[in-house]
């Protein structure tokens, strides 16, 4: 297979991943690597899979991805391969919260990524880094890798450009864990309005969500609330379960601070009904209604 025929499918992948359309760009990947097996061009076929193994983990349909990942990774000669196959391994981990492994994998995909010596891996590993770092809370590792992936993302252009803002976010959600709430705050603000600027709507539910986060802890319920209620419109929209849940925690303390608490228990009720394995339970909502949710609620896991 000619490099620029896969190269014009990676170009609409990645246009329409950056877009939302998700399902069109995992077509445009299966095509890819539909057309590299009839080539007989190995090397291809395999980055077209590990292409389509990123959104499916993304969309948490990733599962049966694992094996031939693995195996990418064990029989591939190839870098690049190599790279993809064990940094979306580390993914699929990170997401099912198997930190010790997943850092594993991306501490090798980090390898292979220098290998490469491009700045999109560099860059995408060491946000994978971070992500798992504060998961486990820590946060001084995960500063230090966020940073290193803003300074790799650095001049990219395209969707690199949203890739990039949400690192920022990330980083800025560090900071306010760490002390530092208004430059964490300022951070999430200007990764919003960059991301705005780029139309990439789908990616601003977290942005919002830890910017009603930042407002909450420093007293500005006005502004969290406002965040908030956009960042849940959204993350309904598009399915982000996790900023959902996440709102609706924040914007039920939101409404207790500003003594509404008939709202906060509609929030809590919601909340409640995004976890069908557990019955509604009226003592259950009357508790966190006493209780200070910044402190319980883990705004990335």
């Amino acid at each position: 297979m000619s490099e620029a025929w896969y190269e014009l499918h990676r170009q609409r992948a990645e246009a329409a991943f950056a877009a939302g359309d998700v399902e069109v760009a995992l077509d445009v990947w299966r095509q890819a690597e539909a057309g590299a097996i009839r080539r007989g061009d190995s090397e291809r076929a395999d980055l077209a899979f590990c292409n389509q193994a990123a959104i499916l983990i993304d969309l948490e349909r990733g599962e049966d991805c694992l094996p031939r990942l693995k195996r990418i990774l064990l029989g591939s000669g190839r870098p690049r391969a190599r790279w993809m196959a064990s940094y979306y391994t580390g993914m699929a981990l990170y997401m099912a919260t198997r930190l010790q492994d997943a850092m594993g994998y991306a501490r090798r995909a980090l390898s292979f990524a220098n290998e490469l010596g491009e700045d999109a891996p560099t860059a995408a590993t060491n946000n994978l880094v971070g992500n798992i770092a504060v998961l486990d809370s820590r946060f001084d590792e995960a500063e230090t890798a966020y940073r290193r992936a803003l300074a790799a993302y650095e001049g990219l252009t395209g969707y690199h450009r949203s890739m990039a803002s949400l690192v920022r976010d990330n980083l800025g959600y560090v900071l306010m864990c760490t002390d530092r709430l208004d430059s964490g705050i300022e951070l999430c603000d200007v990764s919003r309005r960059e991301l705005e600027l780029q139309r990439a709507l789908h990616l601003l539910p977290q942005p919002l969500q830890d910017l009603c986060y930042g407002h909450l802890l420093d007293g500005s319920l006005q502004e969290a609330r406002r965040h908030g209620e956009r960042g849940l419109e959204l993350a309904m929209e598009t399915d982000d379960r996790l900023v959902v849940k996440n709102t609706l925690f924040l914007l039920a303390e939101v409404a207790v601070r500003e003594g509404d608490r008939f709202r906060a228990r509609r929030f809590l009720s919601e909340l409640v009904r995004c976890y069908p394995e557990v019955a509604p339970d009226e003592d259950i909502i009357d508790v966190f209604l006493d209780v200070d949710l910044t402190r319980v609620v883990n705004l990335r896991g």
